[in-house]
């Protein structure tokens, strides 16, 4: 049981109130920032944003039963007379949360909490590590893609005593942010995927993006283990120059897990063969197929051995992998096939989706939905054209459908590069396609939807799904 001397330590001089709320103090599973899932006996925590105050709906979450709440200071006119005294007043209701939550996972001593990030690849390689750790131990793994400074917070608070590891990722939309949240979860194990193109609009340059991406090796504990993508130079180099240990993955022969071999089977599965060092080779066959998902493999397993996970529960825990919803997810619907990949997308998550259908769907007709690819600054419409020249149209879609305003440079690339103009069609939004009711059975019998989150594409494969049942 957390006590209020528990939270005046890891809160410090963020906490106000000189005197204890008029309840006991909340566990860190029952705090909640959202008003509208409040359940009896949590404890709210109301966020602020350029178009919301959380501090607006307290009495709200209290008359659905939470017991208590904090509160900014300057908020505290928000607040009737009656429920102040089960408030904590703080200095940055946001700030309380974090540091509650990186206070709560330093009296985990045991856990042995793995963090990585990257610019594709992170949910999935993320996944599929879980499932590793879920074979040779309890694991907690980050709901979603709680990747953020509240989603990251959300995840730790998450934790308990009983627990062997936990599987976490970061994300970043500003310089600092890998920083922040390897100083608040302290992570055992780090992994740096990759460093591509995406949020470059945010970023401004790919080396602005490096330097945030590399925080995750810099700013973790010194007795972390480093994990880097030994076939990237920039990320390997900069790892060796931390001082702290690092194993490597990748396709060379250096690396500490080799990606040896990848082969593609009849039933949509892969088989993948690794060398993990001096422990042999290890095979493994997933459920599905991607040309990502390799690398995935070998960056998973190698954040797994440096846990100290086994190598028979890698392959254990990695057996009949089928991808998670939003992230190259199929799904039969009768007689098509339906792709959810609408998660997110970036230039070169694109390509490798459309490698991998026109691969795994060689003669099929095959109708795309591709929608923009959001915070890629001055390069968009390059970016998005040379996708729709030597991708789409390298594929010849039986039909190619793209959402956004972006995304129409993929299209007219589509065309430059041979797609007949009967071929392509495109929208201003989601909201336009789904009223459009286009019958995709009678264009194709599969279905690729890819585009950024922004875009929504995944009310489109809800409706698809719904339409054909």
């Amino acid at each position: 049981m957390l006590t209020w001397a528990d939270y005046r330590e890891w809160l410090g001089t963020t906490a106000v109130s000189e005197t204890d709320p008029k309840v006991r103090a909340p566990e860190l599973a029952e705090l909640s920032t959202d008003s509208r899932t409040i359940h009896q006996d949590h404890w709210f925590v109301p966020l602020e944003g350029p178009n919301f105050d959380g501090h607006r709906y307290i009495a709200e979450a209290i008359s659905k039963g939470a017991r208590g709440f904090f509160y900014r200071s300057e908020k505290a006119s928000l607040l009737p007379a009656n429920l102040r005294p089960l408030g904590l007043e703080v200095t940055d209701t946001l700030q309380a949360f974090q540091l509650a939550a990186a206070g709560w996972r330093k009296t985990l001593k045991n856990l042995r909490l793995l963090a990585l990030t990257g610019s594709a690849g992170k949910t999935t390689t993320k996944e599929m590590l879980a499932s590793i750790l879920r074979a040779d131990g309890p694991t907690f793994a980050t709901l979603a893609s709680f990747n953020n400074e509240v989603g990251v917070p959300k995840s730790l608070q998450q934790l308990t005593p009983d627990l062997r590891y936990a599987a976490l990722e970061f994300g970043a939309r500003m310089p600092g942010n890998i920083k922040f949240l390897c100083e608040m979860a302290a992570p055992y194990i780090v992994g740096l995927l990759n460093v591509g193109s995406a949020h470059l609009g945010v970023f401004g340059s790919i080396e602005n993006l490096l330097a945030t991406k590399l925080e995750i090796f810099r700013n973790c504990p010194e007795n972390a283990i480093q994990i880097a993508n030994s076939d990237d130079p920039r990320i390997l180099e900069n790892a060796i120059k931390t001082g702290k240990k690092t194993l490597t993955f990748g396709t060379s022969s250096l690396a500490d897990v080799r990606l040896l071999s990848s082969e593609w089977l009849n039933d949509g599965q892969m088989r993948i063969r690794l060398r993990l060092s001096s422990k042999g080779e290890i095979t493994v066959v997933l459920g599905v197929a991607h040309e990502m998902f390799p690398i995935n493999v070998a960056a998973a397993t190698a954040m797994a051995l440096a846990a100290g996970v086994r190598a028979e529960s890698i392959a254990a825990g990695l057996d009949g992998f089928r991808g998670i919803r939003g992230r190259y997810f199929i799904q039969k619907v009768h007689d098509l096939t339906v792709i959810d990949d609408t998660y997110n997308a970036n230039p070169e998550s694109m390509a490798a989706g459309l490698k991998t259908v026109s691969r795994a769907f060689s003669g099929k007709k095959i109708i795309l939905v591709l929608g923009d690819m959001l915070e890629l600054g001055d390069s968009s419409a390059q970016n998005h054209q040379k996708i729709g020249q030597h991708h789409v149209a390298t594929l010849n879609p039986s039909h190619l459908i793209t959402v956004g305003t972006e995304a129409k440079h993929l299209a007219a690339g589509a065309r430059t590069g041979g797609l007949k103009p009967e071929q392509v069609q495109s929208f201003d939004n989601i909201d336009q396609l789904l009223t459009a009711c286009i019958d995709f059975r009678r264009l194709g019998n599969v279905v690729y939807a890819k585009g950024s989150n922004g875009i929504k594409l995944n009310k489109l494969v809800e409706q698809i799904i719904a339409v054909n049942k």
